[in-house]
């Protein structure tokens, strides 16, 4: 990564000919995201969190009314039975953290279960159970994370470039991965999946 290529995600954008705005800033190891999207009348404000990876920011989006979300990346390693972990959290919002998944099966795709530990600031996780399911229709990934049978993050994953970004929180909540990517120093496209209804949909934002 460059400062060039840092540099040309912040500021202020126009989503799809002003439907809304969204501002990117950089926070320590970590982006923070404001959405203000005008619909029926009524402007509605979401924020996210967000991270840089091969030149392209991934982001967690959810309302400003929720307590906070995170966002992950899943890197396969290894004899495929290993993901290496990148991920943000609201909750330490300057900076990435890191982690492993474990699981038995060697099969080229990311579905299946896991035993999970995440990693930031010297401090190490509980061991979570973690289980990915592919939608076969759109090629989008539901995630949930366990502890003794109980349920107690979910997220939406999708595949990019071998490896799987996802946005994710509680379970009460609804998250939105996006996938920034520069098309000029004055355009990004997006990719996008909500997780309440697994739907891929793109965005276009234009430089205010």
């Amino acid at each position: 990564m460059s400062y060039s290529e840092d540099i040309c995600f912040l500021g202020n954008w126009n989503l799809n000919d002003e439907q809304g705005t969204l501002n990117i800033e950089k926070t320590g190891e970590t982006y923070k995201c404001t959405w203000k999207i005008n619909k029926e009348d009524v402007q509605k404000e979401y924020l996210g969190i967000g991270m840089l990876v091969d030149n392209q920011l991934l982001i967690s989006r959810f309302s400003n009314k929720v307590h906070g979300g995170g966002v992950g990346l899943y890197r396969p390693i290894g004899d495929l039975r290993s993901n290496s972990a990148l991920w943000a959290s609201t909750q330490n919002f300057n900076t990435l953290g890191s982690g492993i998944a474990l699981r038995e099966d060697t099969s080229q795709n990311l579905e299946g279960n896991y035993k999970v530990r995440y990693f930031i600031k010297g401090n190490e996780s509980p061991t979570y159970d973690l289980r990915i399911v592919k939608n076969e229709k759109n090629n989008v990934y539901s995630l949930n994370w366990s502890v003794n049978d109980k349920i107690i993050l979910h997220g939406i994953g999708m595949m990019n470039k071998g490896q799987m970004p996802l946005a994710y929180g509680g379970t009460n909540f609804d998250y939105e991965l996006f996938i920034l990517s520069i098309d000029n120093k004055n355009r990004l496209s997006s990719k996008c999946a909500l997780l309440s209804n697994s739907c891929i949909t793109e965005e276009v934002y234009r430089k205010c």
